[in-house]
């Protein structure tokens, strides 16, 4: 039986109660959105997400209650990509590496894990664009700015699974959005009518714009994972698109 993967990102609100610093044993009753993020083995994508949005209900601890505001999805790529070529994607062994110290992604969360030359911070748009597929290792690290190439690990005894998304081209949700900006207090009435929405700071996270495919990558570092996917994709309509690129989100099985 066929297992395909399937990336899905929700955008929630989650409402749980928590102690109140100024009142001993007393709680308050807390409202926050956020996004939530994992891959999910599954034969089709309807029931692939029926399974996201249970683990998403079910993923946070002390009663907490989560509603779905927004989901997308993507489509993995059937393989793992490496620097020695594409590999059969093992589930069970890439979930074991990756998901057993796994805490819920948490887009809006202020710690962030320190960096082991993995690179996360780097501005993978702006020096790993379409063209750097037609390059080697060493030519894309030789342009790279040195303070970039200094930090990122760049050993093959040392690498990392990331996350790679393909991002659907946001001009049409721009025209979209120009076009029904003067709606005026019509608009506003229909907002109220359908509930809260998302709050704009999470809706305008990357991790929130739709996405045409994504893949699992091998690679020493995030500047030869994107490398690695714009290689990939080379004369496919995914070229020029801009990715994100993260680390690998939790993976759970299908129902």
């Amino acid at each position: 039986m066929t297992q395909n993967g399937y990336l899905f990102t929700a955008g929630v609100t989650v409402t749980q109660k928590l102690d109140t610093p100024v009142s001993r044993g007393g709680t308050t009753l807390q409202t926050w959105d956020t996004c939530m993020s994992a891959i999910v083995q599954g034969e089709d994508a309807t029931s692939a997400q029926r399974t996201f949005e249970e683990w998403c209900q079910r993923s946070r601890e002390n009663e907490a209650q989560t509603e779905l505001r927004k989901i997308l999805g993507a489509q993995l790529v059937s393989k793992l990509l490496t620097e020695s070529g594409g590999e059969e994607l093992g589930w069970n062994v890439i979930a074991a590496r990756v998901t057993a110290s796994l805490p819920i992604h948490d887009a809006e969360a202020s710690d962030e894990a320190a960096d082991h030359g993995e690179g996360y911070w780097v501005n993978i748009n702006e020096v790993v664009p379409s063209g750097s597929a037609r390059l080697d290792v060493e030519s894309l690290k030789r342009d790279l700015p040195e303070d970039v190439a200094s930090t990122l690990n760049w050993s093959l005894d040392k690498k990392f699974i990331f996350l790679v998304s393909s991002l659907a081209p946001q001009s049409m949700m721009i025209e979209l959005h120009d076009e029904f900006e003067d709606a005026g207090s019509e608009q506003g009435d229909n907002e109220s009518e359908a509930g809260p929405i998302l709050d704009p700071a999470v809706a305008s996270l990357p991790e929130m714009r739709d996405k045409e495919a994504a893949a699992l990558v091998e690679a020493r570092n995030s500047v030869v994972a994107a490398w690695l996917w714009r290689k990939f994709v080379t004369d496919t309509p995914l070229a020029t698109n801009e990715i994100l690129l993260n680390p690998c989100c939790a993976i759970i099985p299908g129902a």
